[in-house]
C-alpha cells in the first residue's frame, strides 16, 4: 500500500533558519526578521498503532495538501553571540488512492514547530550552534481497503498527538561574496534519544542584500528525524526526511 500523508511537512518544516545577517560591530546588536517559505518533497514512513504507511510526497502534492501555513524567524547578533527563534505553523490534509482505487487514505495534521538557537562566533566566519526544537503534531489517519474480489470495504482509523523537544548541536559558516551577497552553510545533528532517536538539519543558501534594511534569501534545506513513542495501540513512529528549495525576505534594523 502506498499513500501520501502530506502533513508531515511539519517536522520538518520546521528547522529552517535563513542566512545570518551581515556581522554587526562587536557589542552592537543587529536585529533581523525573516518571512520565508519552502517547497519540499517528503519521504520515509509513518505509523500509528497498527496502521503503517510509506510516505512519498512531491513538492506539487505538498502544496495541494496545504490548508494553512505560516513561517517566520527573528535573529539578534552582536558579532560574538547570536540568538534566533524560528516558528512554523501548518495545517494540512489530503487524500491518496492506489492506482486501481482499492486503497484510500485520508490524513489531517495540525503542526507547530518552535526552534531556539544560541550561536557563538568561533572564528570570523564560523559559528558554533546549540538549539532546542519543540515539535507538536496532531494526526488523524483513516484508511479504506476494498477487496477486489468480494467488494467488501474494510475501514481503519487512528488519531494520535505527539510532542517532544530535540537538542541539536551544529556549525554555521557565513562569508560575504562581493558587496551585496553572502553565502551560508549550516549543519546540525541532534535528538540523541532525548526526544527523537535522531534528527538532522542541513542548509545552504545565498542572501542578496538590496540595501541596509531589505534582503532576499535563496537556498536549499534537508531535514530529517526518527521519532517513536508508546506501544501496541498507542504506538507511533515518524521516520521522515524533508528536502527542497526555500525563499525568503529579511528585514534588518
Amino acid at each position: 500500500m502506498k499513500t501520501s500523508p502530506r502533513v508531515f511537512i511539519a517536522v520538518s518544516a520546521l528547522l529552517a533558519l535563513p542566512v545570518a545577517p551581515a556581522r554587526a560591530a562587536d557589542g552592537d546588536w543587529e536585529h533581523t526578521v525573516f518571512i520565508y517559505g519552502m517547497g519540499a518533497a517528503i519521504d520515509g514512513e509513518a505509523q500509528i498503532g497498527s496502521l503503517k504507511v510509506p510516505v512519498d510526497v512531491s513538492i506539487s502534492e505538498l502544496f495541494d495538501a496545504l490548508e494553512f501555513g505560516a513561517m517566520g524567524a527573528y535573529r539578534a547578533d552582536n558579532g560574538t553571540w547570536s540568538f534566533t527563534v524560528d516558528a512554523t505553523v501548518m495545517r494540512l490534509g489530503g487524500t491518496s488512492k492506489t492506482e486501481r482505487g482499492l486503497v484510500k487514505g485520508d490524513l489531517d495534521v495540525d503542526q507547530t514547530t518552535l526552534m531556539g538557537t544560541v550561536g557563538w562566533r568561533w572564528t570570523e566566519h564560523l559559528e558554533a550552534l546549540f538549539s532546542l526544537t519543540y515539535f507538536d503534531l496532531s494526526n488523524d489517519l483513516a484508511v479504506r481497503v476494498t477487496n477486489p474480489i468480494t467488494g467488501v470495504v474494510t475501514r481503519a482509523e487512528a488519531s494520535k498527538g505527539a510532542s517532544w523537544v530535540d537538542p541539536l548541536v551544529g556549525l554555521q559558516y557565513n562569508v560575504p561574496i562581493g558587496d551585496a551577497w553572502r553565502f551560508n552553510l549550516r549543519g546540525d545533528i541532534g535528538g540523541f534519544g532525548v526526544g527523537s532517536d535522531q534528527s538532522y538539519h542541513l542548509l545552504a543558501n545565498f542572501r542578496w542584500q538590496a540595501n541596509d534594511t531589505i534582503g532576499v534569501v535563496f537556498g536549499y534545506r534537508v531535514i530529517g528525524f526518527d521519532y517513536e513513542d508508546g506501544k501496541d495501540r498507542n504506538y507511533q513512529r515518524y521516520d521522515l526526511t524533508q528536502q527542497g528549495p526555500l525563499v525568503g525576505v529579511s528585514i534588518s534594523f
